[in-house]
């Protein structure tokens, strides 16, 4: 049996009453908390820290927050601030709360890190190391190596690049957080690549997408579908016989492209525009029989004969073997020359034509008569040039 004196229940009791509704742990200098307003003032804010001491938040900070955080601010409100002194002043124990907010943005950087997500932020400053924005009480920092511009860019090319995406609102990705360092890196590189892979998840061959011309190469034509770029190569522009892309698409352009296929490893994309386009095909050949005679216009020219294009871009081939004295009309065979040709065959399953040359022009005619070499206009928008086996080669 234990009996306890007169002075250790007073003691007990002592203990029990501090460890109650007056239970509280001592503020540490940098710590952040959620205070409780308890009055506003005309030049400060008392919270209650959940201490012996409440906190106050000095005008000097409070000049250091948004007008949209301080407005509707109402007893009984909890906000995050900074511990700033441990040991407080007679008034009380000195806050932060533009650092508090800080805080709550250092931990939503490191939630963001953490899950890879992607974000808007707005550009605000540009300087010699790359952009800063916006990330809210915060500025994040995006080096030159992570915006995403062409590698090899010359100085004052990445300059202008910069200063335009001033005021402008990016998607990014945290890539690096240190709160003791105060770095907080951000990349749009990497949102671009997400956004890529994403984007190329989305895409299935045989769809058809509207994109816009970004880009035009000796190739082909590079089309943007939203944030991800697919190559139209250079004969899958048109059916007929395109030279360079620049004959029939220009940057800017907004076009309809079939999906050939999707490459996620190596994220490439392959389109077509003819796909899309009607086929001239049947037009054309309907009213053709062998033996016909039909004016057509040279398009190129091949180790084993010519191609000619015998209306809206629909190609027969002169085999070499069907060029009487081949080495007298070479010259006359240039691209866009008129020539005369005799239908040997069509063959509508393989959708290929084979012709012989009956007489050629001069690609630069005399006469008017020369000139006009056939009475069906050559349509840019649709041709189909025939594909030839080895064999016939």
């Amino acid at each position: 049996m234990t009996i306890q004196t007169q002075g250790e229940t007073q003691s007990q009791d002592f203990a029990e009453l501090i460890s109650g509704p007056y239970d509280y742990t001592r503020p540490r200098r940098g710590e952040v908390r959620e205070a409780v307003i308890l009055e506003i003032g005309a030049n400060d804010i008392v919270v209650n820290l959940g201490a012996k001491r409440d906190g106050i938040i000095a005008s000097r900070d409070l000049q250091n927050v948004a007008d949209e955080h301080l407005e509707g601010l109402q007893i009984g409100d909890r906000i995050p601030v900074v511990i700033l002194r441990d040991r407080g002043e007679q008034d009380g124990i000195p806050v932060s709360y533009s650092q508090g907010l800080q805080g709550e943005d250092w931990l939503r950087a490191q939630e963001l890190l953490d899950s890879g997500e992607t974000i808007k932020a707005t550009i605000v400053e540009e300087n010699r190391g790359g952009l800063l924005a916006e990330f809210g009480h915060l500025r994040g920092f995006i080096p030159n190596s992570h915006l995403g511009l062409p590698m090899g860019s010359r100085p004052e090319h990445l300059q202008e690049a910069k200063a335009a995406l001033v005021g402008q609102e990016l998607e990014l990705v945290v890539i690096e957080v240190n709160q003791r360092r105060r770095r907080l890196i951000l990349s749009k590189r990497v949102a671009d690549r997400h956004k890529r892979a994403e984007r190329l998840s989305e895409l299935t061959p045989g769809e058809v997408r509207r994109g816009i011309v970004r880009s035009i190469v000796d190739f082909g034509a590079f089309v943007d579908l939203g944030g991800v770029d697919g190559l139209v190569h250079i004969s899958e522009i048109a059916h007929h016989h395109v030279t360079h892309p620049s004959e029939v698409l220009s940057v800017g352009d907004e076009v309809d492209v079939f999906v050939l296929g999707v490459d996620q490893e190596r994220e490439r994309i392959s389109l077509s525009r003819k796909r899309v386009l009607p086929d001239p095909w049947d037009a054309v050949t309907e009213s053709l029989q062998p033996g016909d005679v039909v004016d057509g216009t040279a398009t190129h020219l091949v180790s084993f004969g010519a191609f000619v294009d015998l209306g809206q871009g629909v190609e027969g081939l002169v085999h070499s073997s069907e060029i009487p004295d081949l080495e007298a009309v070479r010259g006359d065979l240039e691209a866009g020359s008129p020539v005369r040709v005799r239908i040997l065959d069509v063959d509508h399953e393989r959708k290929r034509i084979a012709l012989r040359l009956e007489e050629a022009w001069p690609s630069t005619p005399e006469t008017p008569e020369a000139a006009d070499t056939s009475d069906t206009p050559v349509d840019a928008e649709a041709a189909l040039p025939p594909a030839i086996d080895e064999a016939e080669a």
